[in-house]
């Protein structure tokens, strides 16, 4: 048995004999990384001619040498046989001049409720058979974010009808209700865009990633992503007609004007609704306006929610609530039982305002056995950092 590079459709072949469990281990996501300069390679384990397990690999060219990344492992019909491949891709490291090897298997380690307090059992299997092939856990160098998330929040859809959507609605927390339904009073559309409508999608995840302070993809990965996945993904956006949501708030108040119950409250909220809502108008100089969006892949046993933005300007219309809610409602239609929203960072001391909008949705979270890492030239490996940081020092 042996490592070897193997074709496009030799990898397909073989992902249609296993279930996978991300769209990150398609054969599709090699042409999406090259959109963002990254150079892949679809690798597999072989034993006389036969296939017994294929992983995507991300090279990336370092000084003197490369980095091979599988971020989301290999993947088998037999585990046992993924367990091998780790093991032959330390001499593969070898030939190829491999100075870093990163593999982050997509197994599950335990799972955690939104609050971060275990539930169950811990399955240590995965960890403690790759630090027996000499593979060591994160030194901390392999960002959280990097290829599938070390956490996954998802939320569980099974019991879940399609043609009872407010109950779905109830299993989110008051906040998130409360949203929804301001949502609905204002009637925010989602809907799916096209392939010419990328640019503003793209303006919104920029805006995005600045103000959370993360890096955002490049125009091309999206144009990429939307041609590779458009059998499986759709690229969503919730809007508001500014005319026709004024439109509804005001039938809504003529409503509560003939009711004979007390409704103060209840009008002066949705006039003064009325009022930021034309304010918006005025100053926007149009009458729709993108409140958020996202990506939305769906695959046999789960929906993710891969990535998305939203406008600092009016994040206080609900907008992000609206569009998830939609994501979830579509996921239940196509019978998928999991939703997840896909990365948190871990922390759960509030400082992750990701988390904290995602709590909202009442979920729990996978946490993933995460990245380990192989120096198949560790002397060379050391030396070559020695030699950086002497570089780094005479540069001070």
């Amino acid at each position: 048995m042996k490592i070897e590079q193997i074709s496009k459709q030799t990898y397909d072949n073989y992902l249609k004999q296993v279930k996978i469990n991300t769209f990150l281990q398609k054969s599709e996501m090699s042409e999406v990384l090259k959109a963002n300069n990254s150079e892949t390679e679809f690798l597999g384990l072989v034993d006389n001619g036969e296939v017994l397990a294929v992983a995507l690999a991300v090279i990336r060219k370092v000084f003197l040498g490369v980095r091979v990344d599988l971020m989301t492992g290999a993947i088998s019909t037999n585990p046992e046989n993924e367990y091998i491949f780790y093991e032959k891709l330390k001499d593969y490291a070898k030939q190829i001049n491999c100075l870093k090897l990163v593999v982050k298997p997509d197994k599950n380690y335990c799972n955690l409720d939104q609050e971060g307090n275990a539930i169950g059992k811990v399955d240590s299997t995965c960890s403690d058979n790759m630090q027996k092939m000499g593979y060591t856990v994160n030194d901390g160098y392999i960002g959280t974010f990097e290829g599938s998330p070390d956490y996954h929040f998802v939320k569980d859809l099974s019991g879940f009808s399609s043609l009872k959507e407010d109950e779905l609605l109830k299993s989110f927390n008051y906040n998130a209700q409360r949203k929804i339904k301001k949502g609905r009073d204002m009637n925010l559309r989602v809907r799916a865009i096209s392939k010419d409508e990328l640019e503003e999608f793209n303006r919104l995840t920029v805006e995005t990633s600045r103000r959370q302070h993360f890096s955002d993809l490049p125009f091309e990965y999206y144009q990429t992503f939307y041609d590779m996945f458009s059998e499986s993904a759709e690229f969503l956006v919730s809007e508001i007609d500014i005319n026709h949501s004024v439109k509804n708030l005001t039938n809504l108040i003529e409503k509560l004007n003939e009711s004979p119950k007390g409704n103060k409250q209840k009008i002066e909220s949705l006039a003064k609704e009325i009022k930021i809502l034309e304010e918006f108008r005025d100053n926007a100089n149009t009458n729709v306006i993108q409140l958020a969006n996202m990506v939305i892949v769906y695959l046999e046993n789960q929906a993710i929610y891969f990535v998305g933005g939203s406008s600092t300007k009016y994040q206080k219309l609900p907008g992000a609530f609206m569009i998830q809610f939609e994501a979830m409602k579509r996921t239940i239609e196509k019978g998928i039982p999991l939703y997840n929203f896909f990365g948190v960072e871990g922390k759960f001391d509030g400082s992750d305002g990701v988390l904290r909008f995602k709590q909202n949705f009442n979920g729990y979270i996978i946490k993933k056995v995460g990245a380990f890492i192989y120096y198949p030239h560790p002397m060379k490996y050391q030396v070559i950092q020695f030699l950086k940081d002497i570089r780094s020092k005479l540069k001070l």
